[in-house]
């Protein structure tokens, strides 16, 4: 896949408390760090609730439960000097292990990129102002909304 094609992705936001589970990024052309919901591509064929169900157990290997949707979103980007255009199916969802919701900050795989990336629990508090980044944006209003 080429960054001029779109590229379709299934997300699970996971809560733990006023916290949700999140994978941590920083953008070395922009020098930030910013934060989304951890999932991957969808797979041709696949449909997005169980593309987010592969994507935990690939990358942490853990099972789902409570796989609930939330909303759709699209997102044309920027990342180290490339265009990105990424459609997002997002999901609520539960983690069947408990060690996720035990530990503050751990590492995840991306078999498919042979790379670590870094997942952390951030308090919704923390994107009220601004300067924590949150993709997508409208994340925390749409769970609330939908009274999550």
């Amino acid at each position: 896949m080429t960054w001029r094609e779109i590229r379709p992705l299934a997300l699970g936001a996971v809560r733990r408390g006023d916290e949700l589970m999140l994978a941590e990024h920083y953008d070395p052309e922009e020098e930030y760090t910013f934060y989304r919901p951890l999932g991957g591509g969808i797979e041709f064929g696949e449909h997005s609730e169980e593309a987010v169900a592969r994507e935990f157990d690939e990358e942490l290997g853990v099972e789902l439960d409570e796989i609930s949707y939330v909303d759709t979103y699209e997102r044309v980007f920027s990342f180290a000097d490339s265009a990105g255009h990424e459609i997002w199916r997002l999901y609520e969802v539960s983690i069947v292990e408990d060690w996720p919701y035990e530990r503050e900050r751990f590492t995840a795989e991306e078999p498919e990129l042979d790379e670590t990336f870094e997942v952390v629990w951030k308090d919704t508090s923390d994107f009220e102002d601004g300067e924590e980044i949150l993709y997508p944006p409208e994340l925390i209003d749409d769970l609330t909304r939908a009274g999550r």
